[in-house]
């Protein structure tokens, strides 16, 4: 079945397409959290990822009278956070990427950055919640030193839980290279995160 017919997300864009401002402004409410947490993910910078999904959604905002539904509307806007992600860490070089796990954070303004992305109502103790704390920030280390490709693969297939093929439309690249991407990004991860989780 096409995408046309069987994914509602893609009939809203369609919509928008006609002119009908509607459509995106569900998209938009629909897609917003997630956007910003995959690229908050990749950057580990709230401000710098709320700018990035205003980017992404910008572009598809712009890109709406070229729309063609060749996949998932989900699989199309993630290629944009993607791209959008990738172009500014080319942008930043490695000035997200060599942050020390012993000083996650550089100054007090950056404290902001420090509450967890979902909260969680079961952990009762303070001990508890600063050990769940250091434990997602040592995770959100390991992942900001993987490789940039690594990184998109394995943020979009744990975290947005995107098949093989999905990732390998929204990166450009063969599903064999997002299989040893990801393979290999899980490795790293194992290895700097032994003993964490």
């Amino acid at each position: 079945m096409s995408p046309r017919k069987s994914d509602p997300d893609v009939q809203l864009m369609l919509c928008f397409k006609d002119g009908d401002e509607d459509g995106f402004r569900k998209l938009f409410s629909k897609y917003q959290t997630q956007i910003i947490n995959f690229c908050f993910r990749f950057c580990s910078d709230r401000q710098l990822a709320e700018d990035l999904a205003q980017e992404v959604f910008l572009r598809v905002y712009r890109a709406a009278k070229r729309y063609r539904p060749k996949a998932r509307f989900s699989t199309w806007i993630y290629r944009i956070a993607v791209n959008v992600c990738l172009n500014e860490s080319r942008k930043l070089k490695k000035r997200y990427l060599t942050q020390s796990i012993d000083r996650p954070f550089a100054n007090a303004d950056d404290q902001g950055n420090r509450l967890p992305e979902y909260q969680d109502e079961n952990q009762i103790s303070a001990d508890g919640m600063m050990a769940s704390r250091q434990r997602e920030e040592q995770i959100k280390a390991a992942l900001k030193n993987l490789p940039k490709q690594q990184r998109v693969a394995v943020v979009l297939r744990i975290y947005n839980e995107f098949s093989y093929s999905e990732i390998a439309s929204q990166m450009s690249v063969s599903e064999g290279k997002v299989k040893t991407l990801i393979f290999r990004g899980r490795q790293h991860l194992k290895q700097t995160l032994k003993g964490v989780l």
